[in-house]
């Protein structure tokens, strides 16, 4: 079902009909069906992946690895050998020249800090207001849909988003860094080899590890999102969020809250790449994101189930 199939629901008066209001835990007369909430999370999709704004997203996130692999090239074509990093974030850039598959894991430790999570907000922030600024939000509440439902709908369409951004990166640094350079046995960050595919392996759980990261962005914007009728204000609220934690992150004399900050543990996914793995910070980045995750989902919630709908 689209949303064009959905039509508003008026009350007749004596001038007219009326404008369409849906009060406060407004949601239809009837309980939804089961495919009805497929067909509501199917349009979503649809509808999030045909925006330009969000192929256009895409295309930057995609750029990226180009970039940086193209950087690379030109930097040790007069066969320069790279330097040694400590295998943490960036680092992984020395090893590009050894082997492709090492720019999979610098692409995403260089678009986790900011491009990867600016396209996330941008999304989150307008699944909700980006609709009441359209006027198409009430329209989807007068459907017997349910306000928890449409959110989680939404909650889930942004989290798809997180996931296929997050592979987009991927990709494209895997088939730049099998264009460029050569492809082979990895060392990880511990000394130890491992064989091509075990490194594919190791790669997709980074990019996995790495969308799961983006959890608590995505309700952080959903909740902004909620907030207001305007989505490009959304939008800009929560990208300005992001770009205020990630400074006081930055910020030595902070070291006290910085743990618990949400981007604090962000590139703890380079200790996938150690023989064996540690797990404790990979740990501690998953438990901060289910927190942040409930914390605003169920803000998100509480504000959006109370919220007078009249656009």
């Amino acid at each position: 079902m689209s949303r064009a199939d959905t039509p508003p629901e008026t009350a007749e008066t004596p001038g007219g009909p009326a404008e369409t209001t849906v009060e406060p835990g407004g949601t239809g007369d009837r309980a939804p069906h089961a495919l009805w909430t497929l067909g509501l999370l199917r349009s979503e999709l649809v509808t999030t992946f045909r925006r330009w704004r969000t192929l256009a997203l895409l295309g930057v996130l995609a750029a990226v690895p180009v970039l940086v692999g193209i950087a690379v090239r030109i930097e040790t074509r007069g066969g320069a050998p790279a330097g040694r990093g400590g295998g943490q974030g960036p680092a992984f850039i020395a090893q590009v020249t050894n082997n492709g598959l090492f720019l999979v894991f610098t692409a995403l430790a260089a678009t986790l800090p900011f491009f990867l999570p600016m396209a996330v907000g941008v999304v989150a922030g307008d699944a909700i207001a980006g609709e009441a600024n359209a006027g198409t939000l009430r329209y989807l509440l007068v459907a017997p849909a349910g306000r928890t439902r449409l959110l989680l709908t939404k909650y889930a369409t942004t989290m798809a988003f997180c996931l296929v951004a997050t592979l987009v990166v991927a990709v494209s640094a895997l088939t730049v860094g099998a264009l460029l350079f050569p492809l082979g046995d990895l060392t990880t960050i511990s000394g130890t080899q491992i064989d091509f595919a075990e490194g594919l392996g190791r790669a997709l759980l980074i990019a996995l590890v790495v969308a799961a990261s983006l959890t608590g962005v995505a309700a952080l914007g959903l909740f902004v999102s909620a907030l207001t009728d305007s989505g490009i204000a959304a939008m800009a609220t929560t990208v300005g969020l992001l770009i205020t934690v990630q400074i006081l992150d930055q910020i030595p004399q902070l070291h006290a809250i910085q743990p618990y900050l949400l981007p604090h543990y962000w590139l703890s996914f380079a200790d996938l790449m150690r023989d064996p793995v540690y797990w404790d910070d990979l740990v501690k980045n998953l438990q901060l994101q289910a927190v942040y995750a409930a914390v605003f989902g169920s803000a998100a919630w509480a504000r959006f189930t109370a919220k007078d709908i009249t656009a």
